[in-house]
């Protein structure tokens, strides 16, 4: 299985190389990209954002699980994309990493996806799928904080993310380039959609507080009850922070 992972990340990487190679060759050419070929170059990327993981977790079989639904409305954003609905605690919190590997990929200057949440000891690749170099590092507030130096097209470089908390993700090359690698304790925690649906999955029956993570809006938190084989709801209204 880990096989055929590893290799679909490499077959999902080197396409992006070659696409953005190509864009990233004939802006050099032209010094600016035709309207066509932004647009093209948008598709790519928003394929590419698709195809990688949100959410990297290794949620264990329960017996009569249930699951915790809904959807997260935020105000004043764009869409409800990229909040994280997540319970602060499961049992003893004690949980075995996955083995898959999260991948946040450098796509047309962009961390792709721009949010990804984690469980505690995941490993993410950084590959670097654009024809420029680099340098991918978290500053002094991060809960991890490290710096994978300037690198070119086609490396991946590796970091495990072993602490809980919030690491922004940016780049010492290109200022304008930020992203945010959110790690969780347990695995039961989802990225919400452009709607802000979410589903967490696999949760064992009990009574659990259930949180909100997002960039730039208010923190907040209800008590829900799961019950074996059933969907419980919790919905939610983030505002921006004051």
């Amino acid at each position: 299985m880990k096989k055929y992972f590893i290799s679909g990340i490499i077959a999902v990487s080197c396409l992006a190389f070659t696409c953005n190679s190509v864009v990233w060759a004939q802006a050099e050419e032209k010094k600016a990209l035709t309207p066509e070929e932004v647009v093209a170059a948008q598709k790519k990327l928003e394929e590419m954002q698709q195809k990688l993981k949100k959410a990297v977790k290794n949620v264990p079989a329960v017996e009569n699980a249930g699951s915790v639904t809904g959807v997260v409305t935020c105000q004043k954003m764009r869409n409800n994309a990229d909040a994280i609905v997540f319970i602060e605690k499961v049992g003893d919190n004690k949980f075995a990493p996955p083995t898959d590997h999260a991948v946040i990929d450098q796509i047309n200057l962009t961390y792709v996806p721009r949010v990804v949440a984690l469980q505690k000891g995941t490993v993410a690749d950084f590959p670097n799928s654009d024809a420029v170099r680099h340098n991918v590092f978290s500053p002094p507030t991060a809960a991890l904080q490290f710096n994978l130096g300037t690198y070119p097209s086609g490396v991946i470089k590796e970091v495990t993310f072993d602490v809980v908390g919030e690491t922004p993700l940016l780049c010492n090359v290109h200022s304008e380039m930020a992203g945010f690698a959110v790690t969780f304790e347990n695995p039961y925690f989802a990225v919400t959609d452009k709607d802000g649906n979410y589903t967490i999955e696999g949760v064992p029956p009990g009574k659990y507080v259930v949180k909100t993570w997002h960039e730039k809006l208010k923190e907040i938190s209800q008590e829900v009850t799961v019950e074996g084989g059933k969907a419980a709801t919790a919905n939610f209204d983030l505002k921006r922070r004051r």
